[in-house]
């Protein structure tokens, strides 16, 4: 075999790739011709491309492209919770840009891509931009909540937005230092669901850190905690990551060209519509397997209460253990219970399950109609239509748009995103911080034999004698 240079098995890579992908340059110019053949095969779909041309003189440079399909924003409107999380990724072109994405969720607590759009790089233009072209796509007349951006602030009263609790603890424990103690303690700080429990454990914080407690405390509540929220789905809906906000299929798409990335979405996007269609088709059952295991697990713990009835549909529910004073209220007829838990999430807690045990009917039947079979349907009941080659592709006549202008960064290139001072500073290396380390010399754990305060024993014991007969 002969010896490749470095430089020419890349060149060759990059080759090969423009064979498969066709040229990043040329795609540019066909974006036009792609959107005109999109929008006439689904009608009422928004595609939106911004090009920054100062004189007329000049080739129009792309800026942004925007795309959100018909089918998936009537599905998204039909059934979906009022929650969407919003995150944003590098492109791994020759070009660089970055891709933002919002996702919903769907009745079985899947991850469910609204729209995506490529935009010249995070900043609050681009992402109100985005976010302006998605709420004129999705309405404003429901109240919408949002995981936290500044953005958010200088928008409409209908909007909501939440802090990502991993990144609020990881603040913390950057100014406070961490340790399992405060971890837990402000967890379940954010879990609580009713006011007064919340304020208890705040209370148990101020005891154990109140520089901590008056950071918390200067955070509006109704922005990271489950007591002041006014919708929840699930403890997980705070979107945090871009490794959650994004579906596999979409971060494979972010290393090709600009025209393939939006056509392996596109087809992502028409393959999930049918195949989930057609296992919704042939579920037999009230509420999907997911919500199905999570009420599953609240009706085991709903053993540990006793209800006892206070006439109509109204029950009151204490713990079984005297030693446990909480007592609440639950009301069949309104689907409530004091605690909060069944006004958030539409499912039954423990408290409400005991109560319907009691009456003798099924905790399925009191669920929302967000986890419903009828509802999973209804989002993907509505088919993405297909599209031609690029050889029945409209013709679209502009100007040829050219690629935006990469901008490099001063300084050597970053090759590993900046880590937590918790995390691993290799991902095929595990830290030793928290280890124990066994000594050699005395066999105690806590130092290893060069640093043994006993006397080292004689070499002698390190050496195995093998004898042959």
């Amino acid at each position: 075999m002969a010896n490749v240079s470095v430089g020419k098995a890349y060149w060759v890579r990059r080759k090969a790739r423009e064979e498969v992908h066709g040229r990043a340059i040329q795609q540019y110019a066909k974006l036009r011709d792609y959107c005109a053949e999109i929008l006439r095969t689904n009608l009422r779909s928004k595609l939106s491309i911004i090009v920054d041309r100062p004189l007329l003189t000049h080739q129009p440079r792309f800026m942004r492209m925007y795309m959100c399909l018909d089918s998936v924003k009537q599905g998204f409107l039909a059934g979906c919770r009022p929650i969407i999380g919003v995150d944003g990724c590098h492109l791994k072109g020759d070009h660089g840009q970055q891709l933002l994405i919002a996702v919903g969720r769907d009745p079985n607590d899947n991850y469910f891509p609204i729209a995506v759009a490529a935009v010249e790089a995070e900043t609050k233009d681009s992402w109100g931009w985005f976010l302006d072209l998605l709420l004129d796509d999705i309405g404003e007349s429901r109240r919408w909540i949002f995981g936290l951006m500044q953005v958010f602030a200088e928008m409409e009263p209908s909007v909501e937005h939440r802090l990502c609790l991993r990144h609020l603890y990881a603040n913390c424990k950057k100014a406070y230092g961490g340790g399992t103690v405060l971890r837990d303690l402000i967890l379940s700080i954010a879990k609580a669901i009713y006011v007064e429990e919340w304020e208890r454990r705040m209370n148990l914080l101020k005891e154990k850190n109140r520089d901590c407690y008056d950071k918390l405390m200067g955070v509006d509540p109704k922005l990271w905690t489950k007591s002041h929220f006014t919708f929840m789905a699930k403890s997980d809906m705070l979107m945090n990551n871009i490794s959650e906000a994004f579906n596999g299929r979409i971060l494979e798409a972010r290393d090709k060209p600009i025209l393939t990335m939006f056509e392996r979405i596109r087809c992502y996007w028409m393959s999930r519509f049918a195949e989930k269609k057609k296992k919704a088709e042939k579920y037999e059952g009230s509420i999907l397997p997911k919500p199905k295991k999570m009420l599953d697990v609240i009706a085991t713990r709903s053993m540990e209460w006793n209800a006892r009835w206070a006439g109509e549909l109204k029950f009151e529910v204490h713990h079984k253990n005297r030693m446990i004073m909480e007592r609440f209220v639950v009301d069949l007829l309104a689907g409530t219970c004091s605690c909060r838990f069944w006004d958030l999430s539409g499912m039954p807690c423990s408290h409400a399950c005991s109560a319907i045990f009691e009456k003798g009917d099924n905790p399925e039947e009191y669920c929302s109609n967000y986890y419903s079979p009828t509802a999973y349907l209804a989002i993907y009941g509505k088919s993405i239509a297909p599209i031609n080659g690029e050889n029945m592709w409209p013709k679209v006549n502009c100007d040829n748009i050219i690629p935006p202008i990469f901008r490099v960064k001063h300084g050597r290139p970053r090759m590993v995103w900046i880590r937590e001072p918790d995390e691993n500073r290799s991902q095929t290396k595990y830290k030793r911080t928290g280890t124990s380390v066994t000594c050699s010399n005395c066999g105690q754990y806590g130092h290893n034999r060069r640093h043994c305060p006993n006397p080292i024993v004689s070499g002698t014991s390190y050496f195995i004698v093998v004898s042959y007969c």
